[in-house]
Order: structure tokens, then C-alpha cells, then sequence
């Protein structure tokens, strides 16, 4: 684990990354809701798989200066050209960064950026988030949600974040993983009516993650979802890429 790490800082340090972004879109009538910032590794003409390093990498005691460099780059495309970015931009986010001064700063920063542009931050809490990490970190999370942040937890069912410290946890938005949206015989998984019932008694923006058929849309707005992410409606293209 501690070499595929290495390799992920090497690539990083070398400078053979950028930012692409994908979007997500609305079940109803495909328009854009927003979309997600994601970093892509490459060495020489050759990408690097992304699932071979993440979530773990997120745990790494050096994944903040990840996030810091990537907050930065971010702010510097804003004050060039801000009509890249989608209505609202998502960034995922780990319990490592959230125990970092500087990255709170940086993310609070970018947030009040991005309002000041017009557009929203959506912050996604990543699915290695334990419900320990999660709530340790809930002042933290309103301090981002007073500064016009948004929060949401990310990849909902494929970690231990249960429905029900969803709804005492002040999310805005949860997005179900692709193992239970992408695959219609998870269709039946008690995960998606918990969710839905807490969906009923606060509210929540709700996002159909890894969706690669178009004709599963009308079956997961059926179910409750408003927005879809996957290959079947974007493919992940180049947002900023590094001088």
C-alpha cells in the first residue's frame, strides 16, 4: 500500500496531472445541475487508474498538500476564467483534510469564491468517512455551510455512513454509490428506502452515481432520485490542466 501511495506523490510531484470534471445532470430533462472536479494521474502517455490509489490515499498523512494544490489551481482559474465551472462544483474531501488548518482555510477561500462567481462549492464527504470522523468534524462542517458551502456525502452504501447518521448529520446532499444505482438487481437494496425516508423529513438533493445506461433514468427517478452522474450522460474531460 505505502509503494502505490508513493507512486500516486511521484506522479503528483512531477507535475503529470490535471483536472477534469464530469457532469451531473437533472433525471427530469437532462439539463446540467453541476459537476465534479476529478484528478487524473498520468505517466507519459499512459493514464493512471485512479482506483488504484483512492480511497486509501485519502488516509495518507500527505493527501492535504493534494487538496491544497488542487484548491489552488482551482482559485487560479476562477480569477482567469470563471465560465469553466459549472453551476455547482463538486470536490471530494477526507477526514485528513478536515483535520488540516491550512485545507479548512483553503476550502472555506474557494467556497466564498465561488459565490462570489455566481456559483456554488458542493464539498463531498468521502465514503472512508467513519461515523466517529463524521461527526467529530460537524463543527468544522458549519463553519463551511455558514461561509455558503455545500455538503454532501459521497458514495453513500459502498462505506459504513448509515441512513440514519444521515439524517442527524446536516447534509445537503447524498450521492448513492454506482453499486447500488448501477446495477438494477440493487434496485431492491433497503439502502435506497432509508434514504428515501430520511429524504421525507429533511431536506436533500439526491444523486444516482456510475450510471452507464440511459434507460435506468426513469427507474431511478422513480425511486426518488433527482440527478444522475455516469458514462451515460458525460465522459470525464479535461477541465485545467497544470502550466
Amino acid at each position: 500500500m505505502s509503494e502505490r501511495h508513493d507512486e500516486f506523490f511521484y506522479a503528483f510531484d512531477q507535475g503529470n496531472w490535471f483536472l477534469a470534471s464530469q457532469k451531473i445532470v437533472s433525471l427530469t430533462d437532462q439539463s446540467d445541475y453541476g459537476a465534479e472536479i476529478l484528478i487524473r494521474l498520468f505517466d507519459g502517455d499512459k493514464f493512471l487508474s485512479n482506483g488504484k490509489f483512492f480511497p486509501g490515499i485519502c488516509r495518507d498523512e500527505r493527501y492535504p498538500r493534494i487538496t491544497q494544490q488542487i484548491v489552488d489551481l482551482i482559485c487560479e482559474q476562477l480569477d482567469t476564467d470563471a465560465s469553466v465551472f459549472a453551476e455547482h462544483v463538486f470536490l471530494n474531501v477526507s477526514p485528513i483534510d478536515f483535520s488540516n488548518t491550512m485545507t479548512v482555510e483553503k476550502l472555506i477561500e474557494l467556497g466564498q469564491k465561488f459565490r462570489q462567481s455566481g456559483r456554488d462549492l458542493v464539498l463531498e464527504l468521502s465514503e472512508i468517512f467513519t461515523p466517529d470522523e463524521l461527526f467529530a468534524c460537524e463543527e468544522t462542517v458549519e463553519v463551511f455551510r455558514k461561509a455558503g458551502v455545500i455538503i454532501g456525502l459521497d458514495d453513500y452504501g459502498a462505506g459504513v455512513i448509515s441512513a440514519s447518521d444521515i439524517a442527524a448529520f446536516p447534509f445537503d446532499l447524498v450521492k448513492s454509490d454506482r453499486s447500488l444505482c448501477a446495477f438494477e438487481d440493487a434496485w431492491d437494496s433497503p439502502l435506497h428506502g432509508e434514504l428515501m425516508q430520511v429524504s421525507e423529513s429533511k431536506p436533500l438533493v439526491l444523486i444516482a452515481e456510475g450510471i452507464e445506461k440511459v434507460e435506468q433514468a426513469t427507474g431511478l427517478a422513480a425511486m426518488g432520485y433527482q440527478y444522475v452522474q455516469g458514462y451515460a450522460f458525460d465522459q470525464p474531460t479535461m477541465l485545467i490542466q497544470r502550466n
